[in-house]
């Protein structure tokens, strides 16, 4: 029997068993030798597994390890997948609610790209390693074998590498509760042709994917629109592949610092594309500078219409979707309307404004307290030499019934354009 040596940190013992239970159900030829380490005292282990707890000091002596990390689906916005992958050779995560069957998919994943790490270092690293990385890849081939047994195939779509017979998975950029997002690159292309494949983790969230997938297609001659270039239905699911956008997003902008005619541009092609939407009656119902990405030559794309509607024949929706600190009222209350995105527009210009969100608190139930019955603080009381005008505008957004806000967001942006007809050229929001 071969082994294989693990570093667990800071796991619960709940999730400790749900993995060795995984592991030794699954691998049964493998021994599996398991360090528990919370003193950061090195071992020989071979594959790091961690519970993220918000600190990345806490790894930092793991940067030579392939790294797993467990999510806690509560903290999955600030989780920065993207940073952490380039810090480590061969990085992947799950949520700690994802169900075995998942979790066993992303961890052929995860093992997989992990062969052709330890196989390109096990020549350079074999005097200084004692041949571990060539150990560990020979140990990770017989855990593919093994998951790779015929009635397990059909069980791992998540794990095939090629997507549509031409789509190779590069990384994972994300995943949420109906599914996982991949960057991956056109077979036998020369050139860099990144895109973005969204793939659902089974077959009922085919339908919502297929809905996000017409919907793109509706807005996808806006400039500001992320293009569909395929929808494909391999083992039973839909997939989308869509444009690679890269850039950084709005929030990473505004933490940065930018100028105020970045700023006003940056909101006038946001309030442009939601306009078009709305004209189209899609709502987005998740808003947020997270969900914006700009590009190095400051083109703005409005990202994850997974949650938009097409609102065609209801002026309302009954589900609560968004992202607290902007979401309405009424989108609180379930009742999702055109208006709400209006509101979501409000408080992003609020922001830029001034640098803060109109409503915050990290207890979830006093921040719906607030949006549902507390004032916003005018956005002068931040930044003194805001206009008057503008500030009214931004407060109209925010009012509390959806019937004193602009309609939609055509509305919205006339009022902007009528009132200051110069807006874009920095004259405005103050710069950071």
């Amino acid at each position: 029997m071969q082994r294989i040596a693990l570093l667990l940190i800071n796991l619960p013992d709940s999730l400790q068993l749900r993995l060795t239970k995984i592991l030794s159900e699954h691998f049964p030829q493998i021994s599996f030798e398991i360090f528990f380490d919370k003193s950061r005292v090195k071992t020989s282990s071979a594959v790091a597994f961690s519970l993220w707890t918000g600190r990345t000091d806490t790894l930092a002596d793991l940067k030579s390890f392939p790294l797993f990390v467990f999510l806690d689906p509560s903290i999955q916005e600030e989780f920065p997948a993207l940073d952490l992958a380039e810090q480590y050779p061969v990085f992947d995560y799950a949520s700690i609610s994802d169900p075995d069957t998942i979790l066993k998919g992303r961890l052929l994943v995860f093992l997989k790209r992990a062969i052709d790490f330890f196989e390109k270092n096990s020549a350079s690293q074999r005097a200084s390693k004692q041949g571990v990385f060539e150990n560990v890849a020979s140990l990770i081939k017989n855990f593919l074998s093994v998951l790779f047994r015929p009635r397990a195939v059909s069980q791992a779509l998540e794990c095939s590498p090629i997507i549509g017979g031409k789509w190779v998975r590069i990384r994972r950029l994300g995943f949420g509760s109906f599914g996982e997002v991949w960057l991956v690159q056109r077979k036998g292309t020369i050139s860099e042709h990144f895109a973005v494949a969204k793939i659902p983790h089974d077959e009922k969230a085919n339908p919502k994917f297929l809905q996000e997938a017409e919907i793109l297609k509706k807005l996808q001659d806006h400039p500001n629109a992320v293009k569909v270039i395929e929808v494909i239905d391999q083992d039973g699911k839909t997939i989308i592949i869509e444009e690679f956008v890269e850039g950084k997003t709005l929030q990473q902008l505004m933490d940065e610092g930018m100028t105020s005619s970045e700023k006003e541009q940056v909101f006038l092609q946001i309030l442009d594309m939601v306009a078009y939407a709305h004209d189209h009656h899609i709502m987005h119902r998740d808003l947020k500078p997270e969900n914006i990405i700009v590009t190095s030559r400051g083109v703005a794309k409005v990202l994850d219409f997974g949650t938009a509607k097409d609102v065609s024949r209801r002026s309302i929706s009954s589900t609560v979707i968004g992202s607290r600190p902007y979401m309405a009222p009424e989108q609180i209350q379930g009742e999702s309307r055109i208006a709400s995105d209006v509101w979501a527009l409000g408080v992003i210009l609020y922001a830029l404004a001034t640098d803060y969100v109109p409503f915050y608190s990290e207890n979830e139930k006093e921040l719906m307290d607030m949006i549902l019955e507390s004032p916003p603080e005018p956005p002068s009381v931040h930044a003194p030499s805001l206009s008057p005008k503008l500030e009214a505008l931004i407060l109209k957004c925010l009012e509390k019934n959806w019937r004193s806000r602009f309609h939609n967001a055509r509305e919205l942006q006339k009022a902007l354009l009528t009132d200051f007809p110069d807006f874009g050229k920095g004259l405005y929001i103050p710069g950071t």
